[in-house]
C-alpha cells in the first residue's frame, strides 16, 4: 500500500542538498535512490549519459551611477564577462521589444522576462549583458539556465536574475557593471531505472517517471525531490505484488537543463517505446497545503478514463489536455501517451530559488494523489485491455513540436 509518510520522509532526505546534474550532490541522491529501490526488492540500475553543465565562479552586479550593489543569480550557459566584467548603459527593454532595443552595441539590457530563442539571437552581439527581473515581488532570483546550444550557436550574452524590487531600483541606474564567470563542463550523469516484471503481458510497460536533479545551487524540495519520492513510494507499493504488465520506474537527471535525462532514455530505449502503454510523470510535489492537477498529453480517452477514476474515488483533481514542461514530453514527442500529475501549493513561488527547501513537505501532500496513482496503476497493470489508444492527437502533437522548437536550435 502507498506510504505517504515514507514519501514525505524520502523527499526531505533528498532535499537536504542540491542535486545539480553531474555533481557530487547528484551522485549522493542517486546512491540513496538505488539503495531504496533495491531494499524494496526491485532490480535497480544506473544508466549513464553525457550532459553539458556549468560551474559558476563569480556573479556580481553593481550600479555605477548611482552606486549600489545588487544581489543576483547567474543564468547558466548564457555567457561570461571575464574577471573585470563589462560596463554599459542600463536600457529597459521590457520583453525584449524591438522598439526598445538599441541598434548600437555595448549596453546592458534590463528585461521583464527571460528572452525566447529568437529574441536572444537578436540581441546577442549588441547587448554586453542582460539583467532579468523576477515578475513577482516576493520571489528570490531564479537559478536556471538557457540551452547550452544558444551560446554555442549565437554567442555569449552574460545574463543574471534579480528580484523585482531590485529591478525597480535599477530603473534609476544610468550605468551598471556585471561580472559573470562560469566554466562549462561535460560530465557523466545518470538515470535510475528499476522494474517489476509482469506475469502475463511482460512486454507491455507502464512507466512511472520523475526527475531527481535540481537547478544549480538549489535543494529542489517540491521540484522535484517530492515527485521523485512519490515515484519511489509507488514502486515500493507494487514491489511485492504480481501484476500482468511490467511496472518500470525511471528517475531522470538533467531535466532542469532541458529534459536531457529523459531524452537520453528515449534514445537508449527507442526500440521499446511502442511497448510503453502510458507514462505517469510526477513533477512538483510535496507541499502540505495545495491543490492537485493533471496534464494529459494523450488521447481524449485517456483524459476521460483518468478523470472518471478521480470522480469515483471522490478526489478533486483538475484535468486538462496540454503539454507540460517536464520529462513526459520527451515521450509524447515519440507518440507515447502521458499523464502528468502535479501539486500546486504556496511554495510553488519558490521553485528554482534557494527557498525551495523541505520545510513544507508533508504526508498530507500525498494523501489524495498517492491513493489515486496507486489505484490507477493497479487497474492499468492488471487490465486485460488498455482502455485508451497508444497515440497523441494531432493538436497535441503540434503543441509538443512547438514546445521543443522554442528552445532547440
Amino acid at each position: 500500500m502507498f506510504d505517504a509518510e515514507y514519501a514525505a520522509s524520502l523527499a526531505k532526505r533528498l532535499a537536504a542538498a542540491p542535486r545539480f546534474a553531474g555533481t557530487s550532490g547528484e551522485r549522493k541522491a542517486r546512491d540513496l535512490l538505488l539503495n531504496e529501490l533495491s531494499q524494496a526488492g526491485l532490480e535497480a540500475i544506473a544508466e549513464p549519459f553525457r550532459v553539458r553543465t556549468f560551474k559558476v565562479n563569480a556573479c556580481r552586479l553593481e550600479s555605477i551611477d548611482p552606486p549600489f550593489q545588487v544581489p543576483c543569480s547567474p543564468l547558466g550557459f548564457s555567457g561570461e564577462t571575464g574577471p573585470e566584467g563589462v560596463t554599459g548603459d542600463v536600457i529597459y527593454i521590457e520583453s525584449v521589444d524591438k522598439a526598445l532595443t538599441p541598434s548600437r552595441e555595448g549596453w546592458i539590457g534590463l528585461a521583464s522576462r527571460r528572452p525566447g530563442k529568437d529574441e536572444w539571437r537578436r540581441i546577442v552581439g549588441k547587448a554586453s549583458g542582460l539583467i532579468i527581473a523576477e515578475d513577482n515581488r516576493y520571489r528570490l532570483p531564479s537559478h536556471v539556465a538557457v540551452p547550452y546550444e544558444w551560446r554555442e550557436k549565437y554567442g555569449s550574452l552574460p545574463s543574471m536574475y534579480v528580484s523585482y524590487g531590485d529591478a525597480i531600483r535599477l530603473l534609476s541606474s544610468k550605468k551598471a557593471r556585471i561580472v559573470l564567470e562560469q566554466k562549462y563542463l561535460r560530465p557523466l550523469s545518470y538515470n535510475v531505472v528499476a522494474e517489476k516484471r509482469g506475469t502475463k503481458y511482460p512486454d507491455e510497460i507502464i512507466l512511472v517517471t520523475a526527475h531527481y536533479d535540481s537547478v544549480y545551487g538549489v535543494r529542489g524540495a517540491v521540484d522535484n525531490a517530492g515527485g521523485t519520492a512519490f515515484a519511489v513510494a509507488l514502486a515500493r507499493a507494487f514491489a511485492q505484488r504480481d501484476s500482468k504488465r511490467t511496472l518500470r520506474v525511471a528517475l531522470f537527471s538533467g531535466e532542469e537543463l532541458g529534459l536531457r535525462g529523459s531524452q537520453a532514455y528515449v534514445k537508449r530505449h527507442r526500440e521499446e517505446l511502442d511497448k510503453i502503454k502510458l507514462v505517469l510523470n510526477l513533477d512538483v510535489h510535496g507541499d502540505a497545503i495545495g491543490r492537485n492537477g493533471a496534464v494529459v498529453t494523450g488521447p481524449k480517452e485517456l483524459k476521460d478514463y483518468a478523470e472518471s477514476r478521480a470522480k469515483i474515488l471522490g478526489y478533486t483533481i483538475s484535468f486538462r489536455e496540454d503539454v507540460m514542461s517536464s520529462d513526459g514530453t520527451s515521450f509524447a514527442r515519440e507518440g507515447v501517451p502521458v499523464l502528468n500529475l502535479y501539486r500546486a501549493g504556496g511554495t510553488n513561488i519558490d521553485m528554482h530559488t534557494v527557498r525551495d527547501r523541505g520545510d513544507h513537505i508533508s504526508p498530507l501532500a500525498y494523501r489524495i494523489l498517492g491513493a489515486y496513482a496507486e489505484t490507477l496503476l493497479d487497474e492499468l497493470l492488471n487490465a486485460e485491455t488498455i482502455p485508451f489508444p497508444h497515440s497523441i492527437p494531432e493538436e497535441l502533437s503540434k503543441k509538443v513540436k512547438e514546445y521543443f522548437s522554442r528552445w532547440e536550435v
